[in-house]
């Protein structure tokens, strides 16, 4: 069965409920994110911006798919740079 990403909210609502901060700490940050063997993903608060992302998306450039359609996505991709290549 395929089901929609929800960003493992059980896993933040329960970091955010024992005073972790999402992005930060592992336990209150998504699996995938926590996960990535090459530390491709990033998670965070786009609304602080000291967080990383908010940092990450200041200084690149970034994309976000359909926002054409008016659907207001929060998934942002940053393309490849040289270094990371």
């Amino acid at each position: 069965m395929v089901e929609k990403c929800a960003f493992c909210y059980q896993r933040i609502d329960r970091g955010l409920a024992l005073g972790m901060t999402p992005g930060v700490d592992p336990d209150a940050t998504p699996a995938c994110v926590v996960a990535c063997p090459v530390g491709a993903r990033f998670f965070g608060n786009l609304n602080d911006p000291q967080s990383n992302v908010s940092k990450l998306l200041k200084a690149r450039t970034s994309y976000r798919l359909r926002a054409d359609m008016g659907t207001g996505p929060r998934v942002y991709y940053l393309p490849a740079t040289e270094e990371s290549v």
